[in-house]
């Protein structure tokens, strides 16, 4: 209505000294300026909508977890992104609204000039100069305004990625603690569920230094124990969670366990001079190993 009550008047003022073409050419004049004031106003309300949607999106980014995929509302911006890509997405949007202004701010300038070109040498549509420059003069003001908000956003976007990336480094520091925590368990695991066994005839053992020969006379009736210091690499090992069933070297012979094992937790229990044959057979490894981790099995 305005735009028509302007119009309008003007036609009215020229009418009384002013030809036809004149007119037309008014009429052209007062349309001109009212199209770039229209395109101007178009221009700010889009990006003024722009920065809104960007806050929106920023908003959403800082409430969710760093490095996690989510999936967003109908109309979200790269809703399907982690928040780091997002981030990225609205630097380069508010890169593209910082061009945005730019070319406005341009174009307000031109328009300016052309409208003043226009009304030259016109007193009536000097009137009309003075209230485009004062509607100019406000849409400075907003630009300027959403410059500042650009600023503060792209703050806001680097306090983000300053952030993340403080987060990664800490993910990292975590993840390597959790490594070697793991590592640590796992072979800390492994050297408690490790058992060593060794099976052999008075000779053999003796020459391994596995046992020793203490007690009798004059050479006779020495019984045999385990040495004092045992070495690991003399005997087999085993996992004692997986190994339950120790097979003999030679079937026919029956065989004495010298160290300290529970011979309880075996599913034959050895005869009363304590010899086993056909094999040694676990039930309860626990219970079995609790007392050494060395087994020794002498050949009778």
């Amino acid at each position: 209505m305005r735009k028509f009550a302007l119009i309008a008047a003007v036609l009215s003022l020229a009418a009384c000294d002013r030809s036809k073409p004149e007119l037309e050419k008014t009429l052209a004049q007062v349309q001109a300026i009212s199209a770039e004031k229209d395109s101007l106003l178009k221009d700010v309300m889009q990006t003024s909508q722009f920065i809104a949607d960007v806050n929106t999106q920023l908003a959403s980014v800082k409430s969710k977890t760093p490095g996690k995929p989510v999936v967003g509302k109908p109309g979200e911006m790269e809703s399907n992104l982690t928040p780091s890509q997002q981030r990225d997405a609205i630097r380069a949007k508010i890169k593209e609204l910082t061009d945005r202004l730019n070319e406005s701010e341009s174009r307000l300038s031109a328009s300016r000039n052309r409208v003043k070109e226009l009304t030259a040498n016109n007193a009536a549509m000097a009137k009309q100069l003075a209230a485009y420059d004062s509607t100019i003069a406000a849409f400075r003001t907003i630009m300027g305004n959403q410059k500042a908000e650009i600023a503060s956003l792209t703050e806001q976007i680097n306090a983000l990625q300053a952030e993340n990336t403080s987060l990664k480094a800490d993910k990292a520091t975590l993840t390597t603690e959790k490594t070697q925590l793991t590592e640590q368990k796992t072979a800390l695991t492994t050297e408690r569920n490790t058992v060593y066994y060794i099976i052999g005839n008075k000779e053999e053992l003796l020459a391994k230094k596995v046992i020793d020969q203490v007690g009798g006379l004059i050479g006779i009736g020495k019984s045999q124990v385990p040495a004092r210091d045992l070495n690991a690499a003399d005997f087999t090992s085993i996992d004692k969670t997986k190994v339950s069933e120790i097979a003999f070297p030679k079937a026919d012979k029956a065989y004495r366990i010298i160290t300290r094992q529970d011979v309880g937790a075996l599913e034959t229990a050895p005869d009363r001079s304590g010899r086993i044959k056909g094999g040694l057979k676990i039930k309860d490894a626990e219970k079995f190993w609790a007392a050494s981790k060395f087994l020794i099995l002498l050949e009778q």
